[in-house]
């Protein structure tokens, strides 16, 4: 947990986790700096909690995403949760998230939430719809996917990463750190299996004063999905095309970390031999968006020869990515440029893997993925 003069609704939280089917095995707090009663009620709370609280004041303030990945640092057990100030868990969080675990390839598994106003009020559910299948083998999500940090529990087995974690930015706010939870979230999906439950186990409080919060969540209307698909989305590809190759540094990274283990630094090679598919693929989309005619036509004809549209490609925008693209991008994209919205996410929805992609190899579970792309990021 993470605190910054958090006293208003810090009690509600300390006594859900007090009310745990499955107590805590710890409480590790990083406190920002608090000037109001946020240590007296952490204070009286560790001194009846029928488990440690570990307390650390940091000497200067860290901001909220260095403070969780410090706080994460110091933890002892082997799933680590990660825990807001301000919501309230339902008594079988920690129980029914532990259980995935017993998978010894999960690495993290985050779950839905109920938002809630400052009094606890019901306001809609956190996912309208499942984000992701229940459970997802490395790299098989999508490949800007993406959770919530007090949504999730990481294995332990992570931490050694967040020695690399100050080299990265955060691809949804490029002018910050990467926030822990895309950062666990990324390494996560690249290195294991992911577990997502569809049960509300937290209430995520929205209260004005959230240092990151989210209003009213439903399903997209059939007006909001086309304003999707006109957005004047070649900015977007772009800064992706520059982003992928830095995930794939982060993995090649990691491939060399001595404190990972064996099996986590064969993963990370081809992690980052996957990521490294994905630059010149957005290069080509985001020119497809934005040069003249006749670039365009070259742009379209490259990502068809890049395989950007094959079931059989690592990943792929599939056939209704062809359509929009010749749509949206050959032959509307001056109209798009001069009547689309900006882009409402940094990211890409439609980004995945290929139905009839690489494979697992049966032996040791290592996966098939274009040597030219794995040579281009290991030495």
């Amino acid at each position: 947990m993470t605190t910054f003069n958090g006293a208003t609704y810090l009690r509600e939280q300390l006594d859900s986790l007090l009310a745990q089917r499955r107590r805590p095995a710890e409480l590790v707090v990083g406190d920002d700096g608090s000037e109001d009663e946020t240590l007296s009620i952490l204070a009286e709370f560790a001194g009846r909690a029928p488990f440690p609280v570990i307390v650390q004041r940091n000497p200067r303030r860290l901001g909220f995403r260095a403070n969780f990945i410090a706080t994460a640092q110091r933890c002892r057990g082997d799933l680590i949760t990660f825990c807001d100030q301000d919501d309230v868990w339902h008594p079988d969080n920690i129980s029914k998230v532990a259980k995935c675990f017993e998978e010894p390839d999960v690495l993290l598994t985050f779950h839905n939430a109920r938002i809630v106003d400052g009094a606890r009020r019901s306001i809609s559910p956190f996912y309208a719809d499942p984000p992701a299948p229940a459970r997802s083998p490395r790299l098989t999500l999508p490949a800007w996917t993406a959770g919530y940090g007090f949504t999730q529990t990481i294995r332990s087995s992570l931490l050694p990463a967040t020695a690399l974690w100050p080299t990265v930015r955060d691809y949804f706010h490029p002018d910050t750190e990467m926030g822990h939870g895309v950062f666990f979230f990324l390494l996560a999906t690249g290195l294991g299996t992911v577990r997502y439950l569809h049960e509300e186990l937290a209430e995520y409080r929205i209260h004005g004063r959230n240092t990151m919060g989210t209003g009213k969540r439903t399903r997209p209307s059939f007006r909001e999905r086309w304003q999707y698909r006109l957005e004047n989305r070649s900015e977007t590809y772009r800064h992706l095309s520059q982003t992928a190759p830095l995930n794939a540094g982060l993995f090649d990274g990691l491939s060399r970390l001595e404190t990972f283990s064996p099996l986590l630094r064969l993963r990370a090679t081809e992690a980052a031999a996957a990521w490294q598919l994905l630059g010149p693929v957005y290069s080509s989309r985001a020119e497809l968006c934005s040069a003249h005619p006749p670039a365009r036509m070259a742009a379209l004809v490259r990502l068809c020869r890049q395989g950007a549209y094959s079931e059989k490609s690592f990943w792929t925008f599939g056939a209704k990515g062809l359509l929009k693209d010749i749509m949206l991008g050959l032959l509307l994209a001056e109209v798009v440029r001069k009547l689309g919205r900006r882009p409402s996410a940094a990211a890409d929805r439609t980004c995945r893997r290929g139905r009839r992609s690489a494979s697992w190899d049966g032996g040791g579970g290592a996966l098939r993925i274009p040597s030219e792309a794995a040579s281009a990021v290991v030495s």
